[in-house]
């Protein structure tokens, strides 16, 4: 049995891309155990790689390949469907959105315009917790027109040599293989999106194309290549879940399992409603996770399985009226060349759509007054001292913290919550010194792995936790350092209590000098050790210690919550959680603060009123997303700091 691109037309190809294409819809839809659906972009690529691959190879041995008729019909297969979804995406936004996320929107969608969004959202947002980005699932597009921008041309210059373009074929899959191995561990989103470390799967699908691996002997041997490629395929599908570090050789199994089912023929994916699936599912894959995102945005909650399911069956039906309204039309219209323009033409026009959106600043004149003074307090992140802290990027040396006041005998060391407690300690005219690392946990030796933090692992507050702490408590032992203040986030690193249920599930573990933590069920132990050490070699040093207790904290972001609610799918806003969030840390807290030398500020005291914490004040939130207090509710702590002032004699 021949196995080649070039043989006619192939259904299983199409019950191929059913098999690609709903997994990733179920995955993004929310549905049970469906958890590592996002490997069906891998099969996809298998895919694109053997169809590409074989066209190519077919016109040029039939001396009739063009460059210029291969990039017209890519317009035409891409580009309208494409158009029609973002411009939806675009018109829906204008209606919902708030404009900070309507330029968000509209910087996606400029990206999308000229083939970029992969390098887009690997700047600028996690794959497995992005927010509202509703285009969020173009970046694998992206990546297939990189590939072929450059492929053709490859295949141009080596065609004569046929050893030639496989060595070559082999070169760059083994390479891109290596790279993508390495990259996983060091920079994971990079990994994720970007054609060097996926370029292997698209290599393996045209050296099928091009009959390297011959072709099963007989049906049996296709059978069970294709029950191999199936088990290959579903078991990630089941078991891989957004911790799994991936693609990395995580991504081999889909792959090889892609590569098994080609090969194979696809025993059973010929069935007549895989093949119908199969024939939509580029429209399906465009729809489903706009749909999906703005249900989820509109309800301001995840979506029940039903509600999934329901989104899932809305996005088929779109896929179904574009496929025959939109990409049909221009596949098979009589005058291709034109038609190609006109798909064409869909992109820049898309693209000043979308650059008036981000010039205009997301259209902040078409919200109401009070939502405008709202959403105005998503700001707030910049109006707290948020340049003394470690976040994303650049690293603020703890030998060099922020100085606020004259003559500061005050040390506050923390996490972001510790940039909140700094704006209530400038208010109440402390003078201290501050630096701060974002999600690092305060202790005597310790730090993130970030090999089992994602996404997240690229942010240098995970990468040089460690090194913050260590300098943070040589800092905190020099002469002019008299109180430490200890402000965090207790509940961020796993150490008793879920996720708040606005973020998504991160397997963080914890390091200290036995190593890290086999589970986050360890986390708890090992940051209760670092802390308590901490604490008596500042107690030994002779420094009065102040902890700041847990904030009370929504589940919910509560601009957005008051935002969406006005059109009437979310939920009212509920008070903000406390001794049932903070349990854990709560408990340990009193524990230590028996300790000779250690106080503790409580400001849950101030800010809740007979165990009901409010999120908002007069209308408006008291957090600026649903952990982090607005500067003007973080000033009005200011009275629980007072007593941190030096004696005025001594100033």
């Amino acid at each position: 049995m021949r196995n080649t691109a070039s043989s006619g037309y192939r259904p299983d190809i199409d019950g191929l891309r059913t098999l690609a294409v709903l997994p990733v819809v179920l995955f993004h839809a929310g549905i049970p155990y469906v958890t590592g659906g996002f490997i069906g972009v891998d099969v996809f690529f298998v895919i694109s790689g053997f169809l590409i691959t074989g066209i190519i190879a077919r016109e040029i041995s039939e001396r009739r390949f063009s460059i210029l008729e291969f990039y017209r019909r890519r317009a035409r297969r891409i580009f309208p469907a494409l158009t029609a979804v973002v411009l939806t995406t675009i018109l829906i936004g204008y209606l919902v959105l708030t404009p900070k996320e309507y330029v968000a929107l509209g910087g996606s969608a400029v990206s999308i315009a000229v083939f970029s969004s992969n390098f887009y959202f690997w700047k600028s947002v996690s794959y497995f917790d992005p927010g509202i980005q509703p285009l969020l699932h173009t970046w694998s597009l992206a990546v297939e027109e990189q590939y072929y921008l450059f492929f053709p041309i490859l295949f141009l210059v080596m065609h004569k040599r046929k050893n030639w373009m496989v060595a070559a074929l082999w070169t760059v899959l083994i390479g891109s293989l290596a790279l993508s191995a390495a990259l996983v561990a060091i920079k994971p989103s990079a990994a994720f999106y970007l054609l060097p470390s996926r370029a292997w799967e698209l290599m393996l699908g045209g050296l099928l194309a091009m009959e390297r691996f011959g072709g099963p002997s007989s049906d049996r041997e296709g059978k069970l290549a294709s029950l191999a490629g199936y088990g290959l395929i579903l078991v990630p599908v089941f078991a891989y879940t957004p911790s799994t570090p991936f693609p990395g050789l995580a991504a081999l199994p889909p792959v090889l399992g892609a590569a098994l089912l080609i090969w194979g023929r696809g025993w059973g994916l010929s069935s007549r409603w895989m093949v119908r699936i199969g024939l939509l599912s580029y429209s399906l894959y465009l729809w489903h996770l706009p749909v999906i995102d703005f249900a989820r945005y509109l309800t301001d909650a995840p979506l029940s399985p039903l509600g999934g399911l329901m989104a899932s069956v809305v996005s088929l039906a779109l896929a179904a009226l574009t496929y025959r309204y939109v990409e049909t039309p221009f596949r098979v219209g009589r005058n291709k060349p034109r038609l190609a323009a006109q798909a064409a033409l869909g992109m820049p026009l898309l693209a000043a759509l979308a650059l008036v959106v981000v010039f205009t600043a997301g259209a902040p004149s078409r919200l109401l007054p009070l939502q405008s003074r709202q959403l105005a307090v998503q700001g707030d992140e910049a109006r707290h001292p948020s340049r003394c802290m470690t976040i994303a990027a650049g690293f603020v040396d703890p030998a060099k913290p922020c100085q606020f006041g004259e003559r500061p005998s005050v040390l506050l060391w923390g996490d972001s919550h510790a940039m909140v407690t700094a704006t209530s300690m400038e208010a109440a005219g402390v003078p201290f010194l501050f630096a701060a690392d974002a999600d690092c946990p305060i202790g005597l030796g310790l730090s993130i792995d970030a090999s089992h933090a994602g996404s997240l692992a690229d942010q240098t507050s995970y990468q040089r936790c460690g090194e913050y702490n260590a300098n943070m408590f040589k800092r905190a032992l020099q002469p002019d350092v008299k109180t430490v203040v200890l402000s965090s986030r207790w509940t961020n690193w796993r150490i008793g209590e879920p996720a708040n249920p606005s973020e998504s599930s991160v397997d963080l573990r914890l390091v200290d000098a036995t190593g890290t933590a086999s589970s986050t069920a360890g986390n708890r132990s090992k940051f209760e050790k670092a802390f308590t050490a901490l604490l008596d070699r500042l107690i030994a040093a002779g420094k009065n210690v102040v902890i700041v207790g847990p904030m009370p904290e929504p589940s919910y972001n509560v601009p957005h919550r008051l935002f969406v609610g006005s059109f009437g799918l979310a939920p009212a806003p509920k008070p903000a959680e406390y001794f049932g969030r903070h349990s854990v840390a709560l408990t340990f807290l009193r524990s230590v603060e028996k300790r000779k030398g250690v106080s503790m500020i409580w400001p849950a005291m101030q800010l809740c009123r007979s165990g009901i914490c409010p999120t908002t004040a007069n209308g408006m939130p008291l957090y600026f997303d649903h952990n982090h207090l607005t500067v003007d509710a973080s000033r009005s702590l200011a009275p629980l700091y007072v007593g941190l002032r030096p004696p005025k004699n001594v100033r």
